[in-house]
């Protein structure tokens, strides 16, 4: 009994080790590029994990890079979103954080933003908003660039402590700000 024992031992070791020639049996490893923008500024660095569970939208656009940017500001300032972050040698424009009540670019704080409901009513057109909004443009294929742009926001409400609610986008401020910066830049390039 003890050498069939034996035996089926060196027959596991020998399977388990032959693995044949040039062939590799370790299991793949899955790597995930995270793709980060530092970003200077004179309170410090912010960097923008564009990669995150956060709003992150891409939208190519039909002009260069240098077009787009050009129209980056004007559009920030029509939606009334102050800049706070520029980087002109990455591209970056936008907010780290603004405090907005009920209206962003003359749209209600709803259409933009989910922060749930209190008694039916959209806790986004009640609560004080705290809204990060980050746009960078980069080079796309045939020499034209694509906008992308990360949005976040929590809820504070006012009447009452509580704590703060987390708010998702709608996607609407996303495609608004890269609608906007296309019509920009066209018109600006005739």
């Amino acid at each position: 009994m003890r050498v069939p024992m034996f035996a089926a031992l060196f027959v596991l070791c020998a399977c388990a080790s032959g693995g044949g020639k040039g062939q590799n049996t370790d299991s793949p490893v899955m790597q995930q590029r995270v793709e980060m923008t530092r970003v200077e500024t004179p309170s410090g660095v912010v960097e923008i994990n564009w990669q995150r569970e956060r709003t992150y939208d891409e939208t190519k656009l039909l002009v260069n890079v240098d077009k787009a940017w050009a129209a980056v500001p004007a559009v920030f300032g029509e939606l009334g979103i102050s800049p706070t972050l520029v980087d002109s040698k990455q591209h970056v424009f936008g907010n780290a954080g603004a405090k907005y009540r009920r209206t962003l670019g003359g749209q209600r704080m709803s259409r933009y933003f989910d922060c749930g409901a209190t008694a039916g009513i959209s806790n986004a057109d009640d609560y004080d908003l705290l809204v990060r909004v980050i746009t960078q443009i980069i080079p796309a294929e045939a020499g034209l660039s694509a906008l992308r742009t990360q949005i976040e926001a929590t809820a504070y409400a006012t009447a009452t402590s509580g704590q703060p609610v987390r708010c998702s986008s709608t996607g609407a401020l996303e495609e608004r700000i890269a609608h906007m910066v296309s019509d920009q830049a066209i018109r600006a390039g005739k």
